[in-house]
């Protein structure tokens, strides 16, 4: 039998579709422009010759090619993807999957301190990622300290924060930082959808422009919602976005180097949310990392274990696989939200152990068939009829060349399951890490004691409640 040609949403973009789309963008800037919500900006963009209408900034294309020009001469090389395919946690969650319990419960403090020894247990199975949520029961104004402090105290990743906010915090988490020997020097930002630069994050940018040695640009249309419901047409919006945000940073800045990761998300009109479970965000991630790869040499080319399931399960195993799959297929690199459940709202040491158990699966399925030497075929195949093939010595030696041995995941036959009293792959990724935040070991690092400081500083200026509870669960004890 023939092998069918690949259908063409499988076929990479081509030189000719992405100019398209370039050129499409580039009108987009041209002539509807980007709204900056912030007056400092728009006055240096003024100032760098962008056309400016109210609050709306029109690039000409000239322009926006010489600061792409300009952006691209600051790259970092190409660096060769390893054989490892790498996985990292989610770190926006507001909700816990108790190991313990099996409830979802609001991520306090206690239950974020519990998911980041968690976290740091499964490090030796190569998971990677910072603080996996945020502290419900904190004042906002004091929760990205919480975060940090958390992170410091627990992680080996070191103090790590979502989001530079509130404006009163800011000093104290760059002394923290500073403390810690890993200054805050790079800013990410994500344009709004459709077309605006505004926000917190934003305008800390402007306000601490001097501070920045680089910056990220991460755009986020939801299509359908805040994007065209034709996907070329939405990423036609995501790029321009990325592009004038892009612009904008390297020509306020002064010339400072700017990574871009063009993206979209799937939208259901009848929930009225971002999906991320649907088949559809594995070939967006799969575009958005062409798109940008063209625009930064370095890009990388990363998915998102998603999931919509809000417990471990059939839903879970489902979505999170198919991504996995058919993102690893392409040439996907890394895997990301790894024990993430509801799109990005609740973390899950049990699913995070499932989702590793997902990659070590991935990445030998990505390998293929392993060498072997032709001459020796006839010789291989008489060897074995006497007595099969389980003990020549073939097998013996390359066995776990050829087959992925699970480390959680049932291989057993019913009988057997019956007789040894087997246990599901869920109750044994439960053992699992209950047993492994038992033998949790991490001393912090040098400096945490300045971070502490620090820490009591920020608590008492910015109106903390010096009798909360949960404050001596911020210190780790060994």
């Amino acid at each position: 039998m023939a092998f069918s040609a690949p259908a063409d949403w499988l076929r990479p973009l081509s030189p000719e579709e992405i100019a398209h789309i370039h050129r499409a963008a580039l009108r987009v800037l041209q002539e509807i422009g980007l709204e900056v919500d912030n007056p400092v900006a728009l006055q240096m963009l003024a100032r760098a010759g962008v056309r400016i209408e109210g609050q709306r900034a029109h690039f000409e294309p000239s322009l926006v090619e010489e600061q792409l020009a300009s952006l691209r001469c600051l790259q970092e090389p190409v660096r060769p993807a390893g054989e490892t395919l790498s996985i990292g946690i989610g770190d926006m969650c507001q909700h816990y999957h108790s190991p313990a319990t099996d409830a979802i419960e609001p991520m306090t403090t206690a239950n974020l301190v519990e998911a980041t020894r968690s976290a740091e247990t499964l490090r030796a199975l190569g998971l990677h990622g910072n603080v996996p949520g945020i502290p419900a029961d904190v004042p906002p104004q004091l929760q990205a300290l919480v975060t940090y402090r958390v992170g410091a105290e627990f992680l080996s990743a070191g103090g790590g924060v979502h989001t530079l906010h509130p404006p009163e915090a800011l000093p104290y988490l760059f002394a923290m930082a500073e403390a810690l020997g890993r200054p805050i020097r790079s800013m990410g930002i994500f344009p709004v959808s459709p077309l605006r630069l505004a926000g917190f994050e934003f305008d800390t940018l402007v306000a601490h422009i001097a501070r920045w040695e680089s910056f990220s640009v991460t755009t986020l249309p939801a299509v359908g919602a805040s994007a065209p419901i034709h996907p070329r047409a939405a990423w036609v919006l995501s790029t321009a976005e990325a592009l004038g945000a892009a612009v904008t940073l390297h020509l306020i800045s002064g010339g400072r180097p700017v990574g871009l990761n063009i993206c979209m998300y799937p939208f259901d009109l009848r929930t009225l949310t971002i999906v991320g479970g649907a088949p559809e965000l594995a070939w967006m991630r799969w575009i958005g990392a062409q798109l940008s790869r063209h625009y930064d040499a370095g890009a990388g080319y990363a998915t998102i274990l998603g999931t919509q399931a809000k417990r471990p399960g059939l839903q879970a195993g489902m979505e999170k696989a198919l991504s996995g799959t058919f993102a690893v297929l392409t040439g996907c690199t890394h895997l990301d939200y790894a024990g993430v459940l509801s799109y990005d709202d609740i973390f899950s040491p049990e699913q995070a152990i499932a989702d590793i158990e997902l990659r070590d699966a991935l990445q030998h399925l990505s390998r293929g068939l392993p060498p072997d030497d032709p001459d020796r075929w006839v010789e291989e195949i008489r060897q074995g009829l006497a007595r099969g093939y389980v003990q020549t010595d073939a097998t013996l030696d390359h066995y776990r060349e050829v087959y992925w041995l699970p480390r959680l995941f049932d291989r057993t036959s019913w009988h057997a399951f019956q007789v040894e009293g087997g246990r599901t792959a869920r109750q044994r990724a439960r053992e699992e890490v209950l047993s492994r935040l038992a033998s949790y070991a991490f001393a912090p690092a040098e400096g945490i004691e300045e971070v502490r400081r620090i820490f009591r500083q920020a608590w008492h200026a910015l109106g903390g409640d010096p009798g909360a509870g949960y404050l001596a669960l911020l210190e780790n004890r060994g």
